[in-house]
């Protein structure tokens, strides 16, 4: 995780040192969406744990900062993913999951009109997990990075800034932990697992 901090930090700094007599534009907003689910098989043993896919929403607030044709967004967004049915050795059981998130999006600008400009982002998510579920609530690492990739255009209409968004979501960490235990079953996992989501956006910039 260290490490990944010091390259979004170099990336930063390099998109920063370009701003000269270019435009610094700042804008907040809010942003809501759609989110489809999907958690890794889990290796246990000579065995293998299996989620079903679920959907939900995700809802926050963005900072978004334009530096000429680049930009740095951050927000802090709640996002449901619903209810997964989990089917682990001697465990079959639903559980809901919901995650607070700090993405960090580095933007680039692919062209620009007066009322169209299509971008694409990519940054990582810092994820920080629980459930409400008494058995699943202490299974989840404290905090997972993902790597979030994205399309999306910036409309000007009527004196605000939309932004539809389609992202996708790669685990990187862990999110599972390696010892766990659900209900009074333990379990080792002897691969990493990680989650993997699809989302459709839309933001408004004020």
């Amino acid at each position: 995780m260290r490490k990944i901090g010091q390259i979004v930090f170099v990336v930063v700094i390099l998109v920063l040192s370009g701003v000269g007599t270019r435009c610094l534009c700042a804008q907040v907003g809010f942003a809501v969406g759609l989110n489809y689910e999907g958690i890794s098989d889990l290796e246990i043993g000579n065995a293998k744990g299996t989620f079903d896919n679920a959907s939900g929403y995700h809802i926050g607030l963005f900072y978004d900062l334009g530096i000429g044709p680049a930009g740095i967004r951050t927000g802090l967004f709640y996002r449901s993913m619903g209810k997964f049915e989990a089917s682990l050795p001697g465990v079959v059981k639903d559980f809901d999951l919901s995650l607070f998130e700090i993405p960090v999006d580095l933007r680039f600008n692919l062209s620009a009109t007066p009322v169209l400009t299509p971008y694409v982002i990519f940054g990582p998510v810092f994820s920080f997990p629980f459930s409400s579920d008494k058995d699943f609530k202490d299974a989840f690492e404290k905090v997972s990075v993902s790597g979030n990739v994205g399309v999306g255009v910036a409309v000007n209409l009527l004196g605000l800034r939309i932004f539809p968004e389609f992202r996708y979501t790669i685990g990187i960490s862990r999110f599972m932990k390696k010892d766990l235990s659900i209900g009074s079953v333990n379990f080792e996992a002897a691969e990493p697992q990680r989650l993997n989501t699809v989302m459709l956006r839309i933001g408004v910039g004020l």
